[in-house]
């Protein structure tokens, strides 16, 4: 399947005549990098369920083995009512129809949506995008440039990647081992520098951004 993705700027420089091919090797190459920074599971699967391609976090996904697992490089789930479901997914697919399912575990459910893909327009369907969802309201990285954005402290971030994962004020305290009054002047000083009029409206601002995967960065970053 042909996949073209082209960077806005390069597309005004440079546009491949009829008999001139795209470079298919750097295309799919910057494609892979592109998903890769997408705070979404992302996988290829053909109608068998075979993984044809898997961003990061989706492969963070198959090796926690909770939710999905890949066994010989099929896609499956840690018990037999996932795989039924999986199974059922991909038969709507081939008939295509979307659809969503949700895999329940011990780490929380992890919901999947199914969306049938051809190679060509209006030809027959033979592959499935799987898009799974995220595992946290807004992705650590997104949270980053956002209080940089704002000028936030350290300590008012703190906070507010608490309040985002839906701690209240008093287990913020506890967990951080200061006042609560502390807490709450955070909390004010993180409404003002965001313009917000509460956290609810702050949590909203950030959920409405991009969420960029940064587990790459965090990997890269840690020493082996």
């Amino acid at each position: 399947m042909d996949l073209l993705l082209a960077n806005p700027i390069e597309a005004i420089r440079y546009t491949p005549s009829a008999t001139q091919a795209p470079p298919d090797a750097l295309q799919a190459g910057m494609l892979a990098r592109v998903l890769d920074e997408i705070d979404h599971g992302l996988l290829l699967v053909d109608l068998t369920g075979r993984i044809l391609h898997a961003n990061h976090p989706a492969r963070c996904e198959l090796a926690a083995g909770q939710g999905l697992q890949q066994a010989d490089g099929m896609l499956g789930s840690a018990d037999g009512t996932g795989r039924c479901q999986i199974r059922q997914a991909l038969q709507d697919a081939a008939r295509d129809r979307r659809s969503i399912i949700e895999l329940a575990h011990e780490g929380g459910a992890l919901s999947l949506a199914f969306i049938p893909l051809a190679a060509l327009s209006g030809g027959a369907i033979d592959t499935v995008l799987i898009l799974c969802s995220r595992r946290q309201a807004c992705a650590a990285l997104t949270m980053q440039l956002f209080a940089r954005a704002k000028r936030l402290t350290r300590a008012e971030q703190g906070v507010l990647q608490q309040l985002c994962a839906g701690r209240r004020a008093e287990e913020i305290a506890g967990l951080q081992g200061i006042r609560i009054s502390t807490v709450r002047t955070h909390i004010k000083s993180v409404r003002e520098k965001t313009g917000s009029n509460s956290v609810g409206e702050i949590i909203h601002k950030l959920a409405r951004m991009p969420q960029l995967a940064s587990a790459l960065k965090l990997t890269a970053a840690t020493p082996q």
